[in-house]
């Protein structure tokens, strides 16, 4: 048995037999409405109605509460749709049809009324669920890698990002629209609807997102720098590092190979380069025990660059002496060979023939055969005349008497060059020049002997080439001069380059940089062809201008974050008292400023015990830098960041995946029966 009840409008609903009248009134009040501009319902609603009734005629639950909001949320509202598709064939049957688009009709119809009397039976907490559900499937399309951002490279910039956020909502927007409603134009135009409303809600929520997170993200360093402040200077490096590009092995090996190459000072801010010198300068600009140890360190270190330079210089020259040192021991060494090899040839010498020496020495002062020599009448004469009376006189038999006068008037033209006495220097030279081709053909051993000294002559005189080369030449000329000296004399030179500059580094002032002398291109290319540790010699010059980068970029510079720090180390907060004076003066603008200002300083991680840590980090060198450590350190950190970065990717897909279930945009497509 059946009760049929005809309404207005030609509406005619049959309920079954025991169907209690509010039941009855309120499916009747749903098929009519309240009688304004409300369409009849077709013969899928009122089937829908009627099958509803029924079984809550019977006692049953037909689904229409929080869960089925949620599911409908989940599944971006196709819930109807697919549940509709699997009945079909039940409907088909039911209803006696072949058509399978009529079983469908009738099946969505009814999903659509129990999705109606769900979301007036559960209110603002059912639309709650179906926003968190509707959250739940955008995270999971975002953790599937269905979104847009998995097109994005590692580094884009905040314009790509903003583009994929953007085109997320408006898929999952149109997505959702699309969901809503009947046949394929209702749904297109929902769909329409939904990504059109997801273009507009992208950059609102990606703009909203990065605002929220600058407001929260200070509180949340605040409150983590308090309860762990070695945790947070830890990740603060680690951050810093993972930015600097250079991987914690190879900072690592950087510290250690410093150390063992007699730089021990070398820290990791240094290896780090411009990340660790930002951040070494942050951890310096505030007060407490961290800016004392960094002002310290890098103070005391300078203190000791001279002579850092100076070893890197000798040992990369291979120049441990001095060129005046150099000089006595080479000129020792080669008066003392001369008088074993010289004394090595006396014994079985022939008869000099001094002749050819006298008669050169004649023409020089003017006395020929016959002639009485004059008193000297000039500096020449004067320095040559008494050579000529012991040539004179000498016995040509007595080969170890000649070479007597031959090494006093050597030395006195090596006398006559040193005191600037060049032309006396070059007529002596000329007689002795003579003597020893006579002293040769008496002797064919002198000859070697000869050989020997003039060559260690030369050796030594290589110190003073090299000197000039590193005050005045050019590489041009530096480099073949250098190449076309003997095994001893390239050492001499290399010792005569490396003296005015080990010089230069030592009288330096305190706080110059001693190492900015030896980066210029003139010196890297001598440097190359003549010194025999020169690689080594080059690291550490390097490390020298790395070190007193980072002591400029910590400490140099403007004064004015350090004398604030003074400030408010003495419980003074300069914005604070600058807000005083601005209201004063009526510059409100200006006193908001020094208000936001101080409320910044004491929001934010930067605490004097973080500072203390960060020094305590980035002040390690290769005594006790550890890569395992810091390979953990950064690993740690960088997992971090990522898990963060993706737990707000997926937010703000699933908060758009919310506002796409409950978009009103599409509100009334919605079918609610």
């Amino acid at each position: 048995m059946t009760i049929t009840v005809h309404g207005p409008s030609g509406v005619t609903i049959d309920f079954p037999d025991g169907t209690d009248h509010d039941t009855i009134n309120k499916v009747m009040t749903q098929a009519v409405g309240d009688g304004t501009n409300v369409p009849a319902p077709d013969k899928y609603q009122q089937a829908a109605q009627s099958d509803i009734a029924a079984v809550k005629a019977a006692g049953g639950d037909e689904g229409a509460g929080l869960t089925r909001r949620l599911v409908h949320g989940a599944t971006l509202g196709a819930d109807s749709t697919i549940l509709a598709g699997l009945q079909t064939p039940l409907e088909m049957i039911k209803r006696g049809t072949f058509n399978p688009a009529e079983g469908y009709n009738y099946a969505k119809a009814r999903e659509d009324q129990i999705m109606g009397d769900a979301r007036k039976n559960t209110g603002a907490l059912g639309t709650a669920a179906e926003v968190l559900g509707g959250a739940g499937a955008g995270m999971g399309l975002a953790n599937a890698g269905i979104t847009a951002g998995r097109f994005l490279a590692p580094n884009a910039g905040g314009l790509a990002r903003l583009g994929a956020t953007t085109a997320d909502a408006a898929g999952l927007g149109a997505a959702a629209g699309a969901n809503e409603g009947n046949g394929l134009q209702e749904r297109a135009t929902n769909a329409l609807k939904g990504g059109a409303s997801g273009l507009i809600a992208g950059p609102v929520g990606f703009l909203g997102g990065k605002l929220a997170g600058g407001v929260a993200a200070p509180i949340f360093a605040n409150l983590k720098a308090r309860f762990n402040p070695a945790g947070y200077a830890e990740g603060q490096v680690a951050r810093a590092i993972h930015e600097s590009g250079v991987s914690p092995d190879d900072l690592s090996l950087n510290t250690v190979q410093a150390a063992n190459e007699g730089q021990p000072q070398f820290t990791l801010a240094d290896s780090m380069g411009n990340a660790g010198q930002r951040m070494l300068r942050a951890a310096a600009s505030g007060p407490g025990e961290g800016r004392t140890a960094i002002v310290n360190a890098l103070e005391g270190r300078q203190a000791g660059q001279g002579r850092r330079v100076v070893n890197a210089l000798s040992e990369g020259f291979e120049s441990p002496q001095t060129a005046a040192q150099t000089r006595n021991a080479m000129t020792t060494a080669r008066d003392a060979a001369a008088d074993t090899e010289y004394g090595a040839v006396r014994g079985g010498a022939g008869q000099v023939d001094v002749v050819p020496a006298i008669n050169t020495i004649d023409r020089t002062i003017g006395t020929g055969p016959g002639q009485t020599l004059q008193a000297p009448n000039d500096s020449i004469e004067g320095a040559l005349r008494p050579f000529r009376e012991r040539l004179a006189r000498v016995s040509p038999n007595d080969f170890e008497a000649v070479q007597r006068i031959r090494g006093d008037m050597a030395d006195a033209a090596q006398s006559a060059r040193q005191s600037g006495n060049g032309n006396r220097a070059r007529l002596i030279g000329q007689a002795v020049r003579e003597l020893d081709a006579s002293m040769e053909a008496a002797s064919p051993g002198y000859r070697q002997a000869n050989a020997n000294f003039r060559q260690r002559s030369q050796d030594i005189e290589a110190i003073d080439a090299g000197r000039q080369a590193a005050q005045r030449g050019r590489p041009e000329d530096t480099i073949p001069n250098f190449q076309s000296q003997s095994q001893a004399g390239q050492r001499a030179f290399r010792t005569g380059y490396a003296d005015p500059l080990i010089e230069q580094a030592q009288t330096a002032p305190i706080g110059a940089n001693k190492a900015r002398p030896l980066t210029n291109d003139a010196f890297q290319e001598e440097a190359a062809a003549m010194a025999p540790g020169n690689p080594m010699m080059q690291r550490r010059i390097n490390r020298e201008m790395t070190m007193f980068e980072t002591r400029n970029a910590a400490l140099g510079g403007s004064k004015t974050d350090m004398n604030l720090a003074d400030a408010e180390a003495m419980g003074v907060d300069p914005h604070l008292m600058g807000m005083v004076g601005n209201i004063a003066a009526g510059n409100y603008h200006g006193a908001v400023h020094n208000a936001l200002a101080a409320g910044r300083n004491h929001l934010t991680g930067n605490t004097a015990e973080v500072r203390r840590q960060v020094a305590n980090i980035l002040l390690q060198n290769g005594g006790n830098i550890s890569a395992h450590q810091l390979r953990d350190m950064v690993n740690r950190t960088v997992a971090r960041i990522q898990f963060v970065q993706g737990i707000a990717r997926n937010m703000t897909r699933g908060a758009y995946g919310g506002l796409a279930v409950s978009n009103p945009a599409i509100a009334d497509q919605r079918r609610s029966r």
